[in-house]
């Protein structure tokens, strides 16, 4: 299990580019982290089915393997600083960072990914005008690739000011109403559980529609998303503290289907259970 500390990012590619319906924009799979800072425009980022505004300020995380598009308002281009990055180890073959649609991607590509609750934290979607030091430090970020000296070692340590100083930006600003705060804590305590919208708003005392724009806004994710965040970091968890085998955390986590689990699990990781357990566990003394 990783500490954010841990992280030793190699930023590939780090530039302006303006959304304004070129080809490339359509729908694709990343093989990066990728971080998608807007400086002006309107407009929506689909990430694996769910739609998230954007506007000057809006900061988008996608993580490797997600399926997205992107998709300006007319009249609105999208100005953004796009970062694409390895945060683990350098990938071995650094090109292509995409594959688009309907070519199928190729999992061998995928940059590495680690068991990491605090890089679990980080949500899809954040409005970074509140905190114009990050938006200055990712600027200088997608400037310095061009630094006629040391520009890999530049950026790769900016980057990693940049994740460490955002993830204080997000836990400073915690969710901090009761309501939601039960929902998160009882999500986290039993994943496993099969919730309802219903469940969740008659103890919040909420009606549906407000209590599904006061998740996001206090979580920036849906409670679905957040549900399934619990649910891989517990069997991110299983698999690696316990001899549990994939079949027996499936069922624990409540799923009818192993291979429905493997495979969220897989979109979610960017690996199958098995090879995340693999990868990732200590070896064992034979003696």
């Amino acid at each position: 299990m990783k500490n954010l500390a841990d992280i030793a990012p190699f930023v590939r590619s780090a530039a302006p580019y303006t959304y304004n319906g070129g080809e490339h924009e359509g729908t694709r799979v990343g093989y990066t982290f990728a971080y998608h800072l807007f400086l002006d425009g309107r407009g929506d980022i689909v990430v694996d089915n769910v739609t998230y505004s954007v506007e000057k300020g809006t900061l988008i995380f996608i993580r490797p393997g997600q399926v997205h598009s992107f998709h300006h308002k007319p009249g609105f281009p999208l100005d953004s600083y796009n970062i694409y990055c390895d945060l683990w180890e350098r990938h071995p073959i650094p090109e292509p960072r995409f594959a688009f649609y309907p070519d199928p991607p190729d999992r061998s590509m995928l940059t590495r990914q680690e068991a990491c609750p605090e890089l679990d934290e980080f949500p899809p979607k954040m409005s970074l005008s509140p905190h114009p030091h990050l938006i200055e430090l990712f600027v200088q970020i997608a400037r310095s690739e061009d630094a006629p000296f040391y520009a890999e070692a530049i950026t790769g340590s900016l980057m990693r000011a940049f994740l460490l100083r955002w993830y204080n930006s997000i836990k400073s600003a915690a969710p901090n109403d009761y309501r939601i705060l039960q929902i998160m804590e009882e999500m986290e305590r039993h994943p496993e559980r099969r919730y309802s919208f219903e469940d969740w708003c008659r103890k919040c005392r909420l009606k549906k529609s407000y209590f599904y724009k006061l998740f996001k806004q206090e979580t920036g994710m849906t409670p679905k998303d957040y549900l399934l965040r619990m649910k891989m970091k517990k069997a991110a968890n299983l698999l690696l503290e316990s001899r549990q085998s994939v079949t027996s955390i499936s069922d624990n986590l409540g799923y009818d289907s192993i291979h429905y689990f493997s495979k969220q699990f897989a979109s979610f990781y960017g690996i199958s259970p098995t090879a995340f357990r693999s990868r990732n566990s200590l070896p064992r003394d034979l003696g």
